[in-house]
């Protein structure tokens, strides 16, 4: 059966409005299908509309006139707009703590504008708030009409806000429940909660994103304001969740021809975020990339030393590469927390590299460098794994002196090493359940001193997708991110994504290589999900020039236990 279709619309008795206006704030216009419920949703537009126009005891009538055969309707509204009432004055009573000037300033309504019954009530939530910022959580503000004053065509109302401020609120104490594993004293010292300190809610709402950004609570609920005794306290509900985390990465190389066999490429990151319940933290981490390199790493996190907002970490790290040389070092960084998302650390390294000995013409010199750093985070993502909102920037510098072992390498000198390093990731929910991902890296090397050992490497499955695993090396590189991602579930997405990487390499007169310079590109889609074994992703990536043939598939774990 056809829909019945709206004829024509008739609209009387407005002065207020002209039928245009009116027309134009409904759904059901003249060729629209027809439905009672879209009739009484228009209806209660129009009436709502013109109450906040001040004519609040207006009236509506409507009609339908169906044909004969229902397939048309005739609409009819008859407007009966009655008196209209403005704001007279508008007095605040009751308060002492905060002045009626400040309260008066934050209000939208005013004297002579329409009286705007849910702009009044949007007025007194302003108000509370406000008394929530100086301490006052548990105050009440009510509406108290005082005059209603009669003219011609308009009346005017005086309206009064009067404050019940109640007691002021100091946090006394904070109750923990749900943790079972992690000590209660590192959730009261993560939620940076200080005894005695004014209630406020703006704080209040940080502190569950705080705790969850330590990523070892499944849920944290909002911490709820609660007097015992004349005495104010905070409760904070958590739920742990696995605090050791898996993520494995395997990737698949075709070969390039006829007898060069494919070969499997790898990552594992194991981390541990929540050793003894003390929220200390160690990580360890191996990659194969090719047939002959492979990387080491192994770290570990005091946190809050000296119950400071300070964290002292320590890491080791190894890399071989191919069959030219090793390169290892460890590192020491003090991290403190500025505030919830920024954060300055200080680092100090040491690092060698010693050449093959079945290496019969060394690409590098044997060397070792010593080099102090500083490194800047700001970071205000919503979630670790799958942001929604937020960004995370990170710049640093190092410098170093890098000594060359002239007793056995006479390749380069010695010399000053600088490097730079700038990440940013940006995360914007665009519409329901669609999030925008983009970053934006760069690194760089110089000195008189810069060998091969210490180029950047970069390319494969977290940086530039389409390629192998650090496919590319220069002294200066950048990459770009663009990810387009459809929620499924809070860590399940598919997306599109398009990569960008572009790489400088210097000239080298030993090896007799030239300056090699280029921009490339990859694309692709993925999909993240929960599975039984974990967190899995997988994409496929087709670099610049590919076929579907030549692909790069990538396929990562993400298991908790």
């Amino acid at each position: 059966m056809a829909p019945t279709v709206v004829g024509h619309v008739t609209i009387d008795g407005a002065t207020a409005f002209t039928p245009r206006d009116i027309l134009s704030w409904m759904t059901l216009r003249p060729g629209a299908s027809y439905s009672s419920a879209a009739w009484r949703n228009d209806s209660l537009s129009i009436v709502e509309r013109f109450r906040s126009e001040g004519y609040l005891d207006m009236h509506l009538n409507t009609r339908e006139l169906f044909a004969a055969d229902s397939a048309t309707v005739d609409l009819a509204i008859t407007i009966n707009e009655r008196r209209r009432t403005l704001l007279g004055s508008l007095r605040i009573a009751g308060n002492s703590a905060v002045g009626s000037t400040e309260l008066l300033d934050l209000l939208d309504s005013r004297a002579g504008s329409p009286l705007d019954q849910r702009l009044l009530e949007s007025d007194v939530a302003v108000v509370l708030a406000r008394y929530e910022k100086h301490g006052y959580p548990l105050a009440h503000c009510t509406v108290d009409s005082l005059m209603l004053s009669k003219g011609e065509t308009t009346d005017s109302l005086s309206v009064t806000l009067v404050i019940e401020e109640g007691p002021r609120v100091n946090i006394q104490e904070v109750r923990v429940e749900g943790n079972r594993e992690t000590a209660t004293g590192v959730v009261l010292r993560e939620s940076r909660i200080r005894m005695g300190e004014l209630y406020d809610p703006d704080r209040m709402q940080t502190v569950r994103q705080r705790l969850l950004r330590l990523n070892i609570f499944s849920s944290v609920s909002e911490p709820e304001l609660y007097l015992h005794n004349d005495v104010g306290g905070v409760l904070i509900r958590v739920q742990e969740g696995s605090t050791n985390t898996f993520d494995g990465i395997a990737g698949y190389m075709p070969g390039n021809g006829v007898g060069d066999e494919g070969y499997f490429t790898g990552l594992v990151l194991v981390s541990m975020r929540n050793l003894f319940g003390t929220a200390r933290k160690m990580q360890f981490r191996w990659q194969k990339e090719d047939r002959h390199s492979q990387e080491l790493a192994i770290g570990y996190v005091e946190p809050w030393l000296f119950d400071l907002p300070l964290n002292v970490g320590v890491d080791f790290q190894q890399r071989r590469q191919d069959t030219s040389y090793v390169r290892q070092g460890g590192s020491m960084r003090a991290e403190w927390m500025l505030s919830e998302v920024l954060a300055v650390s200080l680092i100090g390294s040491t690092e060698s590299v010693i050449p093959s000995a079945d290496s019969t013409a060394a690409r590098v010199p044997r060397s070792s460098t010593t080099s102090a750093g500083v490194e800047v985070v700001y970071d205000t993502r919503d979630d670790l794994y799958s942001p929604t909102e937020g960004a995370r920037y990170r710049a640093d510098f190092h410098y170093g002196r890098k000594v060359v072992d002239e007793t056995r390498s006479t390749d380069g000198p010695s010399g000053n090493v600088q490097r730079f390093t700038v990440d940013l990731d940006s995360y914007r929910t665009v519409f329901s359940r669609q999030v925008f991902a983009l970053g934006i890296h760069g690194r760089q090397v110089q000195g008189a001193a810069v060998d091969e050992s210490e180029f950047y490497r970069f390319g494969g499955a977290n940086s530039l997708r389409g390629y192998r695993e650090n496919q590319f090396v220069g002294t200066r590189v950048g990459w770009v991110n663009a990810e387009y991602r459809l929620l499924l579930a809070r860590r399940s997405f598919v997306y599109a994504f398009l990569d960008a990487g572009y790489y400088y390499r210097p000239a080298n007169e030993l090896l007799g290589t030239i300056v090699g310079e280029a921009f490339q590109y990859g694309y692709g889609i993925g999909l993240r999900f929960d599975s039984p074994l974990g967190n899995l992703g997988v994409s496929f990536a087709l670099g610049k020039g590919d076929s579907f043939a030549q692909g790069k598939v990538h396929i990562g774990i993400l298991n908790e236990f």
